[in-house]
């Protein structure tokens, strides 16, 4: 069945209902309905049912606003319109017989009634999206697929796409296809590599300076077109196509990206406020629990630390702590007695060095696990429904977990309360959760098959594992890493990109990769940093890659290298000390990721509480600079600093463009530059290029104190910077009387004359600040600090 059967002799006919401000088009001689709804102004859900009425009815990206969450049987998807948002929703309608028009103040839909059915997006009489007008609905009983076509922009026309998760290339995915499909894709190729680890089908549209985004509420594979399909008859196009038997997608208008990103978070939640422990360097490598003697191995790398005086915060304690020392197979949730002999004595190790533990969990069973007999009724299903669907997992055939049934979820819950948190770990690592599972077919406990359950799997997984932390321990704020996601699971906590690959060109692909991930929901995020998979990284390579990785939100050095001795230590892992010449560097830029943290923390609370990213492509705060649309490798850390990591074997200099509109300080010479130039600066290894915007006030910690330091607009100019603090670890920070927890606004006002600065306090008492300008700054200036 075709939705557009005929483009000729085309009805539409429209109703409106007002209690859920939906209007629903009908087509002649078809069964399938449309309906639009308004949520808010700049907000604006459709749906498509080609047989008339919803299949799909259930969502669990769409959190209900209260709680910022989701049950984990999901929401029904006819539920959503009443409790979106708060938000007055006014809109009109005009019928003039050959259209209708559906305006809210920003925002305006134009259907064409005697055409089947299209919608074009206009602000202020500007066309900024139209579905292809041939072909826009389209969906093929045959093939089960459905598409979604949109018309294309002219090639002359400026126009640019974000998003779509950890996706490969550079930071604009116009004339890229990629597949939605969670995938375990070790040693992937950061340029060109798809599928990888997330299900994330949103994107943000950049045209006339306007952003857009469109989120398609779907778990089912899909893939999206950016432009690389033409066809003669139809246009130039760009589409996205599922096998879900319903379209649910929600267009939402910005005109900043800044603008999209927080409705989109506000639609499908926001990252919790992460430890402060997690902004330090966190610790790992495979072969460490790998080993024969694990529970020594571990015990060397906190004496390692102690050694080589690096602090640690955190450390990932790999699935070896579970690998049965008799076949060599990883059983989840079973500490191997002869690696690990003393689950407590590690943790206590750990602690005493004031580090946190993260273990790995996988959520597929092997069948030779001890408890796979046990667990039967709880894992997904065969097309039959009879037995545990099996597949390949890490060295034998296993069956995955089912989290739709609520006797798996209790059952995992007490795994990680009475194997893991009883034995001293705080926090989860959850691995190799694709449930990529190759049978399609394979039957889930709710009734739904893994056609459509992947990425659902993997977020009930994760929420699993959060909500036994959090019940654990109610005073302490709960922690976990993801490696697979979909559109949502950044309520729980952090992810990274995966299992890397050590090249230089996977240090500046990563890149990339992280900001869109970045424009997708998730701030969290981070690389292993000198690649997970390949050879060991040279000494010049991983000091640039540690360079890089200080300004990310997850600090992490992990490796895997499979050592043909496992009991010899061949050193062959990523360490900060497995090259003794490079110290002096990394203790630089350690130091420096220090110095940052009361910044680092404050973005952490303005994520939380706005969906805003910490690392941020150019084009977030310079959208207007048409030079800065397809910066791919350059970044912004935060709203202040630009940071042009060293991607270049060999470099001893670094060319970039510095973003128009603004001034920018060379963050270690204090000498300013027009906005607006291309600069090679120098970038020898003892360097690594930043800048700092005009106008910025950046907390920086020296010697434990706290310092605000100040770059001046050099001519008028206004800033502003929430600057936040709390005890680093509890829940207090929901405490509304406001104990331990301090916010204060800071705000810098300049004239070619004078700086005037402001300080108010929101929340608590916060300590005071030293205030640093720089050096050849000669104005007055005046602090009024509350």
């Amino acid at each position: 069945m075709l939705l557009e059967d005929s483009i000729e002799r085309v009805t539409l006919h429209w109703t409106r209902d007002d209690k859920t401000n939906s209007i629903t088009f009908a087509q002649n001689d078809s069964p399938s309905k449309y309906m639009i709804t308004v949520l808010t102004n700049n907000l604006i859900r459709v749906r498509v049912w080609p047989r008339g009425e919803p299949v799909t009815t259930r969502t669990w990206s769409i959190v209900e606003e209260d709680t910022n969450d989701v049950p984990y049987e999901g929401r029904l998807r006819h539920e959503i319109t009443t409790n979106t948002n708060n938000e007055t929703r006014f809109y009109n309608i005009i019928d003039d017989d050959n259209q209708i028009l559906i305006s809210t103040e920003t925002l305006t839909c134009k259907i064409y009634l005697h055409k089947p059915f299209a919608i074009i997006w206009m602000v202020n009489n500007k066309i900024l999206l139209e579905d292809n007008p041939i072909c826009s609905y389209q969906y093929h009983d045959s093939t089960q697929q459905f598409r979604h076509t949109l018309t294309r922009p002219t090639t002359d026309d400026q126009y640019y796409y974000y998003g779509l998760g950890e996706k490969t290339g550079p930071i604009d995915k116009k004339f890229r296809r990629y597949r939605m499909r969670n995938m375990d894709a070790m040693g992937y190729n950061a340029e060109h590599t798809d599928p990888l680890y997330k299900h994330i089908p949103f994107y943000i549209t950049l045209r006339f300076d306007c952003a857009f985004g469109l989120f398609y509420d779907t778990t089912y594979d899909c893939t999206f077109d950016m432009g690389c399909e033409i066809d003669n008859y139809y246009g130039n196009m760009l589409y996205f196509e599922t096998k879900d038997p319903d379209l649910d997608y929600y267009f939402i208008n910005g005109p900043l990206i800044e603008h999209v990103i927080e409705q989109y978070t506000k639609l499908t939640g926001r990252c919790p406020l992460a430890p402060k422990w997690t902004l330090g360097y966190l610790g790992s490598a495979m072969k460490y629990t790998d080993a024969s003697d694990a529970q020594t191995r571990l015990k060397k790398f906190v004496d390692n630390c102690s050694k080589y005086d690096i602090e640690c915060t955190g450390f990932h304690l790999s699935s070896g702590y579970s690998m049965n020392s008799d076949d060599g197979k990883r059983y989840v949730f079973v500490w191997d007695k002869k690696r690990v002999p003393s689950p407590l004595t590690v943790t206590k190790t750990f602690h005493e060095a004031h580090m946190k533990i993260l273990a790995n969990i996988k959520p597929a069973m092997l069948t030779t696990h001890p408890a796979f007999d046990e667990c039967r009724s709880l894992f997904i299903q065969n097309e039959h429904g009879n037995q545990p669907d099996l597949a390949p997992f890490w060295g034998g055939l296993g069956a995955h977990l089912d989290f739709t049934n609520p006797d798996t979820v209790k059952w995992w819950k007490s795994q990680v309360i009475s194997q893991l948190l009883a034995n001293g770990i705080d926090c989860t690592w959850n691995d190799n959760n694709e449930f990529n599972i190759k049978n399609s077919c394979a039957k889930c406990f709710n009734g739904e098959i893994m056609e459509s359950m992947r990425p659902v799997q993997t977020i009930l997984m994760v929420k699993a594992s959060y909500d036994a932390q959090r019940t654990t321990n109610v005073k302490y704020r709960p922690w976990l890493l993801t490696r697979a996601a979909c559109a949502g699971t950044q309520r729980y906590g952090g992810t990274w990109t995966g299992d890397n690959y050590c090249s230089w060109h996977t240090l500046k692909y990563n890149i990339p990769m992280g900001l869109n991930l970045s424009l997708s929901g998730f701030p969290l995020i981070g690389h292993d940093i000198g690649g997970f998979a390949g050879e060991k990284p040279s000494l010049e390579l991983f000091v640039r890659w540690i360079q890089n990785g200080i300004f990310h939100p997850r600090f992490c050095v992990h490796s895997w290298r499979p050592n043909p001795n496992p009991n010899i230590d061949d050193n062959n892992e990523n360490s900060l000390w497995m090259y003794p010449d490079a110290l002096p560097l990394i203790y630089d830029a350690l130091n420096f990721r220090k110095h940052l943290q009361p910044y680092l923390y404050s973005l952490l609370h303005e994520a939380m509480m706005t969906g805003h990213p910490i690392i941020r492509p150019t084009v977030y705060h310079f959208q207007s600079d048409v030079k800065c649309r397809d910066q791919s490798f350059e970044f912004l850390l935060g709203p202040w600093l630009l940071v042009a990591s060293v991607y270049e074997e060999n470099a001893i200099s670094r060319t970039l463009y510095l973003p128009s509109g603004t001034k920018w300080y060379n963050f270690w010479t204090d000498e300013i530059y027009d906005g607006g130039q291309i600069l090679t600066v120098s970038a020898t290894l003892d360097m690594f290029p930043l800048f700092v915007r005009e106008g910025a006030l950046l907390p920086f910690e020296t010697d434990e104190r706290l310092e605000i330091r100040i770059y001046p607009f050099q001519e008028n100019g206004t800033s502003e910077f929430n600057l936040y603090d709390d005890d680093g670890e509890t829940m207090d920070y929901y405490n509304e009387s406001g104990e331990r927890v301090d916010l204060r606004a800071i705000r810098l006002s300049c004239s070619k004359q004078q700086i005037h600065i402001d300080t108010f306090v929101i929340v608590g008492n916060p300590k005071f600040a030293q205030w640093r300008f720089p050096s050849h700054e000669k104005r007055s200036f005046v602090i009024n600090q509350a």
